[in-house]
């Protein structure tokens, strides 16, 4: 069965895993041999994702040619790794909350993000992004948000952290 799979990094860590325009096209291009469909690659100074489809987990491939494109990832633990489309996008945008705490670094994904939908917009995964608002709202349950390694038992009901979530997906969205 295919499923959505999805590897983040943000923060201060972000930087060496960063990669320029033409370098995440091409990068995509590889993942796209890898996965089914077309994956989504977004990767600014402080935020990198990398959302594909797959029916088994080809994450460990996708690191190993991320190597090629950056430098060697010696810490792996680092990067979140999640399956399931309900916990990438609830991750997905939980962690955008926390990242937006720094203006400089949220306004630069942001840039980055919406250079991506202009050259991808036919892209599925991004249509799954433009219905996790229904989701999000159909929700009840706790949300993990995922601050640092640290705070891994820091659980927010979703009623307080919806009214960010709500702003943040119109920002990226519309």
């Amino acid at each position: 069965m295919t499923m959505l799979r999805y590897i983040h990094i943000q923060g201060r860590e972000a930087p060496r895993f960063h990669f320029r325009d033409q370098t995440s096209r091409s990068f995509k291009s590889v993942i796209q041999s890898l996965a089914e469909g077309s994956p989504l690659v977004i990767s600014s100074l402080y935020r990198t994702d990398i959302i594909y489809k797959a029916d088994i987990d080809k994450s460990e491939q996708v690191l190993k040619l991320w190597e090629l494109y950056t430098k060697p990832i010696e810490d792996k633990t680092l990067l979140t790794f999640v399956e399931g489309r309900e916990r990438g996008l609830e991750i997905f945008f939980t962690s955008l909350v926390a990242l937006s705490s720094v203006s400089l670094w949220y306004n630069s994904y942001l840039e980055e993000f919406r250079h991506t939908c202009s050259l991808d917009y036919s892209n599925p995964i991004l249509q799954d992004l433009k219905n996790c608002e229904k989701y999000l709202q159909d929700s009840q349950k706790t949300v993990y948000r995922p601050l640092t390694k640290i705070d891994s038992a820091d659980l927010l009901p979703r009623k307080e952290v919806y009214a960010d979530l709500s702003k943040h997906i119109n920002d990226f969205l519309n």
